[in-house]
């Protein structure tokens, strides 16, 4: 984005001026004994500012790690400079805070300085007619001054600052802005560390400066000296000169991506102040921002109101924060605190989306730094030493930290602990995306952005929520499938599949034209033209417009749900088209269009797995969600088309479990009848189809009765109704309930085992899976019909669905184990009770017979698993296999 013309944007050197106020004014802390005199300090800069030069626009800059680029230059750079104050680090959190309140965002970029952030975004505004004034403590910005950027610089204290335009510039320094490096490189900076030329001071720098013009020019020639002095300092020492010049040039490109908009400047209310003020004790600005407010008789005043409500205390512990850290003293001292941790019998970690670590190697203590702190090679010697040495690594989302971690270490971590996985097995209805939410839970502490205190929070929770998994033996479960499962499906997201975009350009085609042709087909049909997409106007369209039958109304008009367009369809063919069109709109928009954008440059598409968003176990996917591709229609197959092998010596090979959970019904239920079928190989929709309309052995069931008993086999699963029933087959209900008694009859344990389950789910509020995963469901005991029927719809199938589960994850975990050391194979995606893998051609036999012989024998049931195995180099080209070994005679 581009900022408008004739904007005035103040940008922040945010750094330089924290440092400032700290140094500046006395100790101060809250009554927690939290320091905040650069808070405060700070706030005082900005009221001055904002009131005095009334900006159209703040961005807050930060340097944000090591500047990698002028320490490759320089080794040295900033090297002599003291480790940050430890009253100093948690303040930085605190203007962060400061500047929330005040609507000013935070540009910063990993491994550069905020020198080049600000320069970068003065050359931006400049290119647009903008003009720009910088804040800094920092001459070294004087350098980018120029006819519409100007530098604020501070002098004494915190609010006396001085002007610098160009002719400031000049009248200070007798140079050019632009010639400020080459002066710089000449004489040196002893507070970055850079030498410059001994024996040359500012006087002389700038005196050799002007006589040659540029540094260039006097390395080229060093007679321009002027004297046999200087002129040896310049042969001897130029070089060095010249890298610490190219230090100090400071960039003007770096790519940043502004919300212009989002910066435009608006006052903070006198309520926002007043709720920050009293957060952070500053009760002189507290008092003066309650003088401007209006006086409420009927409420507490401002300064009498607490600080916060709380519905717990907050977690507290002894923190140090290095995330802001730029500085090699700080990463040496980092790296120090991170050796020590090694030798702890238990070392927590944890992350969040700003890529920040938090550590904790024992309860109540805690330290965070930013992940570009590897670039350091001390602690990434330090760290990679905690990843092997520590005795256990637990965590928050381990996966989330496997990922962040993949490339910057050698080997992956071993994580003995997650308390994600952990909380969600003692309570599967929430999926604990977040630690605050099982903090609050299990601790009753609120936990703030802090990542030390998060670590800190993980230390606390893993002991009690193994108390809690060890009391209902649910630590098995824990320990063999869902820890183990974490690092498989770290790699299967690292790995991704890959995807050929051209196919999905010339379905994108397709779908455009399919769309069009029903788009006017259906207004063809409507005799006027109207918005599809609205079920508002469709139902006006249908209803009103055409007087079709059946039509109901709710809140928001007519209902065109498709169990409405369903029924509709089969008469009435505008209906059938718009079914048709609201799928191809679905796949363009969902998928066709909007995979393309979601591969990578290594052209696969990597999707994002999750253990803990569904109650009954089962693993999702979201960005993309690739186990929703419809596949209905011909289109939403073809689709499948796209992911593909990435060259002619792989393939693609899927292995499916085959009707898992008819299969746990027959093992769960008892069921004799149902086992048999099972156990003699039958196809149990025949099976069931002969019982069902008293066929003889020797008779095939017709296409019509194979329907209706795959309806009941897994229609009851589901908890399905007569009446339910009768709604999918299109038949009456009395018919229906003979139907479901005729069932029963075939398979009598099946209805005892289903009323067993209810039974059990009301005694102790929960059933479970074959490896003991619960699903909760208190509604069984509710009075409501409504929400008691869907709790024992949802309590039949659970068990099912989630023993299914069980067996695909402990499946999963045993073929990673199988095959983790080789490079012939990859596990890429888990599709309901499907694996796909990569293969190479030459040994996708091998790998066919492992991964059949790893799902088959996940768990030992009474009736045996079948996987079945197909090959292909697309998803969609999937083709039986057979696994035999070609004989040649």
């Amino acid at each position: 984005m581009t900022p408008a013309a004739d904007i005035r944007v103040m940008l922040i050197d945010t750094y330089g001026l924290v440092y400032r106020a700290f140094f500046a004014l006395p100790a101060m802390s809250t009554a927690k004994g939290v320091p905040t005199n650069a808070a405060y300090g700070f706030v005082q800069m900005l009221t001055k500012l904002l009131a005095e030069e009334k900006p159209t626009h703040v961005i807050a800059c930060f340097d944000k790690g090591l500047p990698k680029a002028r320490v490759a230059l320089y080794s040295a750079y900033k090297a002599q400079r003291d480790a940050m104050p430890d009253n100093l680090r948690p303040q930085f959190a605190l203007v962060r805070r400061i500047l929330a309140t005040y609507h000013i965002p935070v540009v910063e970029q990993e491994g550069e300085e905020a020198d080049d952030v600000i320069a970068t975004l003065a050359a931006r505004i400049g290119e647009e007619g903008g003009r720009s004034e910088v804040v800094t403590g920092d001459l070294d910005l004087l350098q980018i001054v120029d006819k519409r950027t100007t530098v604020l610089a501070t002098r004494r204290g915190i609010t006396d600052l001085g002007r610098y335009d160009v002719a400031a510039v000049r009248e200070r320094f007798e140079l050019e802005p632009g010639q400020l490096p080459d002066y710089r490189g000449l004489k040196g900076d002893p507070s970055d560390n850079l030498p410059g030329i001994p024996g040359i001071g500012e006087k002389t720098a700038i005196k050799l400066i002007r006589a040659a013009g540029s540094l260039d020019a006097l390395l080229a020639d060093p007679t321009l000296a002027g004297s046999p002095k200087l002129e040896k300092l310049v042969r001897e020492h130029g070089e060095q000169a010249r890298i610490c010049r190219e230090v100090s040039v400071i960039k003007r490109d770096l790519a940043l991506e502004i919300a212009w908009e989002k910066a435009r400047y608006a006052a903070p209310s006198g309520e926002e102040l007043a709720a920050l003020y009293r957060e952070l004790e500053f009760k002189t600005l507290l008092a003066r921002v309650a003088a401007t407010m209006p006086i409420a008789t009927s409420t507490p005043s401002v300064l009498e109101q607490p600080s916060l409500i709380e519905v717990a205390p907050s977690l507290d512990g002894a923190y140090r924060s290095f995330t802001a850290s730029t500085d090699p003293p700080d990463f040496a001292l980092l790296a120090k605190e991170i050796r020590a941790a090694t030798s702890s019998p238990c070392v927590a970690l944890v992350t969040n989306v700003e890529h920040e670590l938090g550590l904790s190697a024992r309860v109540g203590e805690g330290l965070s730094f930013s992940a570009g702190a590897f670039e350091d090679a001390r602690v990434r010697e330090a760290f990679s030493a905690l990843l092997t040495g520590a005795s256990r690594l637990i965590a928050h989302d381990a996966k989330g930290l496997l990922a962040l971690l993949r490339g910057r270490f050698s080997s992956d971590a071993k994580f003995t602990d997650d308390t994600k996985l952990l909380a969600h097995l003692i309570d599967p209805s929430r999926s604990f995306i977040e630690l605050g939410d099982i903090t609050a839970r299990f601790l009753d502490r609120t936990l703030g952005s802090d990542v030390a205190a998060r670590a800190d929070a993980v230390q606390r929770l893993v002991p009690a929520l193994r108390a809690q998994l060890a009391e209902r033996g649910q630590l098995d479960l824990y320990e063999t499938v869902e820890l183990p499962l974490v690092a498989v499906l770290a790699r299967m997201e690292a790995r991704g599949i890959v995807v050929d975009v051209g196919i999905l350009a010339e379905l994108a085609s397709e779908g455009e034209a399919t769309i069009n042709r029903l788009q006017a087909e259906i207004h063809d049909l409507a005799g006027e033209t109207f918005n599809i997409g609205s079920p508002q106007k469709l139902g006006v369209i249908l209803f009103e417009r055409l007087g079709l039958p059946g039509g109901t109304k709710n809140k928001t008009g007519w209902a065109t749900g498709v169990e409405v367009l369903q029924v509709l369809a089969r008469t009435y063919p505008i209906c059938a088209k718009v079914m048709e069109y609201r799928e191809v709109t679905k796949l363009q928009n969902t998928y066709i269009e909007v995979l393309p954008r979601m591969v990578g440059a290594d052209r696969r598409l990597h999707t994002e797995f999750h253990q803990t968003t569904t109650a009954t176990g089962r693993v999702s996917s979201t960005n993309p969600n690739l186990q929703n591709i419809p596949v209905r229609t011909e289109l939403g197959r073809r689709i499948r088309r796209a992911f593909v092998v990435p060259d002619a010596e792989h393939v693609l090979l899927a292995a499916d479990y085959s009707q898992i959970e008819l299969r746990l019904m027959a093992h769960l239920s008892g069921d004799e009848a149902m086992r048999s079928a099972f156990l003699r190989g039958e196809d149990i929709h025949d099976f069931t189809a002969r019982g069902l309309f008293h066929l003889g052995a020797g008779e095939r069931p017709d296409a019509n009765h194979r329907r209706i008993a795959k309806s009941v086999n897994f229609g009851l699963l589901y908890g399905m109704s007569d009446f339910g029933l009768a709604q999918r087959l299109e038949i009456g209900r009395g018919e229906a309930h003979e139907i479901v008694e005729a069932y029963f009859a075939r398979f009598p344990s099946v209805r005892a085992y289903i009323a067993s389950i209810l039974e059990s789910g009301r005694k102790h509020g929960y059933v479970e899976t074959i490896l003991g995963r619960r699903r909760y469901m208190p509604d069984l005991l509710s009075r409501n019909h409504g929400l008691r029927a869907a709790a024992e719809r949802e309590a039949t199938n659970a068990p099912l669905q989630g023993s299914a589960a069980d067996l695909m994850k402990l499946a999963m975990v045993r073929i990673d184990r199988s095959l983790r050391d080789r490079s012939d194979v990859a596990m890429l995606l888990q599709i309901h009770d499907e694996l796909i893998f990569e293969v190479r051609r030459n040994v996708v036999r091998e790998i066919a017979r492992i991964v059949k012989t790893e799902m088959e024998g996940a768990y030992p049931l009474s009736v045996p698993l079948e996987v079945t195995v197909k090959v292909g180099s697309s998803w969609y080209d999937l083709e039986s296999f057979n696994m035999e070994p070609i004989v040649v005679s």
